[in-house]
């Protein structure tokens, strides 16, 4: 009987069918790629929010990579503290102040904090702000108020003018201190002064002065100037000499400044900005006349925005006005003020048959338009204005103000008036009409719209570092709207 030999367990392994074990991969799913200049695109719309471009930054490396220059871009101060804080930052640490493009010191104050002028010439001393503007090498834009006008001296303006290659943009809002004058005459002194000779009309025997040109233009990337409400500055030592020295300028506040007809002479004749320039503001200029200005202005090619606004009445003849809606820029304007001048149904005529497709914000306060029709037409025929000032508007009475409104079709634009408080307490709500109870100067009948402050919508100071109307510091807000 023969034996049957059983195979070892080892050896039965051999004779098993081999078995190839599956293993299921983790199913990945295209995670699609975002270009980098689209996420910068994205992050770009939150540049007025600090505290969501704060958050974003912890993210991951790509945000915070362009985050952070968003985050640089502007900077600005309140209060002491945080300028100092920035101030040990900033001179130590060259990488981020690199990427600061606008330093803003219009809205420093030490308003409730009970320290004196004298405190805060101790925490922003000049030095400080020369180290800051040295180690901010591609500086593009400052802006100061009142509150720091002792610590812009000389040095700093020395600074600003002949160190900060790719300064654009330079404002100097409400700067009044016969300090902060001399420190400006000093600086353009050493520019180079314009040279002015004098001489007298043989027909009328009248002053006129002719111009030598600088010889070095020191400022030609300048492109934004604000001097508004700066009285103190000398027109022919200062102000002609940075204006012969800016030739490219395309933003120009001189409101409020003590000029004559000198400088708006000068701007035509030896400069280049009736080409380059495209927002003016002349209002609340004591000394220059009607024909002045509409000289000048007919000479502008680019004009976009305009104010001639005047509170104390130092109108502008209907001839004159008629001349600047005719000029070559008139079919640009986007924001025209020339409140208080000599306005008629001739001009209202005129801003119709040549500003019709262009025009959002009119500023007509105290127009002579005795008849509503002329009005009422007036508005019909412009259905893209957005706002209008008619304060003063003799014509104006509580119930041809609501025909008006009621008259104008749903698809115009118009959202905001502005008129006297005594007019405006009479009306009522209409048609989505109401007063707007929150501000005390100025006084607004306007619609609920979305995103839109009636206070907000027609500014009587250029913002020259486009900072916008809602980051605005609060004395720069006065200085725009509130006033």
């Amino acid at each position: 009987m023969s034996s049957v030999v059983l195979p070892t367990p080892q050896q039965n392994l051999l004779y098993q069918p081999l078995v190839q074990l599956a293993i299921k991969k983790p199913i990945v799913k295209n995670i699609p790629y975002i270009p980098p200049e689209i996420i910068r695109l994205v992050l770009s719309f939150l540049k007025n929010d600090k505290k969501t471009l704060a958050a974003c930054t912890l993210v991951n490396h790509t945000f915070n990579l362009h985050v952070t220059p968003i985050l640089y871009h502007t900077v600005s101060f309140s209060f002491p503290y945080t300028f100092n804080l920035f101030a040990n930052v900033t001179i130590g640490e060259s990488q981020r102040s690199r990427m600061i493009h606008h330093l803003d010191l219009s809205g420093f104050s030490t308003m409730g904090l009970q320290k004196s002028n004298s405190a805060i010439q101790k925490v922003v001393t000049s030095q400080i702000l020369i180290n800051i503007l040295r180690s901010c090498t591609m500086l593009e834009a400052f802006s100061v108020s009142e509150t720091l006008e002792s610590s812009i001296t000389f040095e700093v303006l020395k600074v600003l003018v002949f160190e900060c290659k790719n300064i654009k943009a330079l404002d100097f809002c409400g700067l009044s201190s016969k300090q902060f004058g001399s420190a400006l005459a000093s600086l353009t002194e050493v520019m180079g002064h314009v040279k002015l000779i004098q001489h007298y009309d043989d027909d009328d025997d009248e002053e006129k002065f002719s111009f030598q040109k600088v010889n070095n233009i020191v400022l030609p990337h300048l492109q934004r100037l604000s001097l508004h409400r700066c009285p103190i500055i000398s027109e022919y030592s200062t102000i002609l000499t940075l204006l012969a020295h800016s030739p490219n300028l395309t933003h120009l506040d001189l409101g409020g400044c003590s000029i004559s007809d000198s400088t708006l002479d000068f701007l035509v004749t030896e400069t280049n900005v009736t080409k380059t320039l495209t927002h003016l503001l002349l209002a609340r200029c004591k000394n220059i006349s009607s024909e002045a200005i509409a000289n000048l202005i007919s000479e502008c090619e680019n004009l976009k925005v305009l104010n001639i606004y005047d509170d104390i009445n130092t109108a502008v003849s209907e001839y004159d006005l008629i001349t600047i809606l005719t000029s070559p820029s008139a079919k640009n304007f986007k924001n025209l003020d020339i409140g208080s001048s000599n306005i008629t149904p001739r001009v209202l005529y005129a801003i119709q048959e040549n500003c019709t497709s262009s025009l959002q914000h009119l500023g007509i306060a105290n127009a002579n338009i005795s008849s509503i029709s002329h009005l009422n037409e007036f508005l019909k025929a412009m259905p893209s204005i957005q706002f209008i000032d008619l304060t003063g508007v003799p014509c104006l009475t509580p119930l041809n103000t609501n025909s008006i409104l009621n008259d104008l079709q749903k698809e115009h634009s118009l959202h905001t008036i502005e008129m006297s408080e005594s007019l405006l307490k009479k009306l009522g709500p209409i048609n989505g009409w109401k007063i707007n109870k929150n501000y005390s100067r100025r006084w607004y009948y306007s619609k609920q719209i979305h995103g839109i402050r009636a206070d907000r919508v027609h500014p009587r100071k250029l913002d020259v570092a486009e900072s916008g109307s809602e980051r605005m510091s609060k004395i720069f807000q006065y200085y725009s709207f509130d006033v």
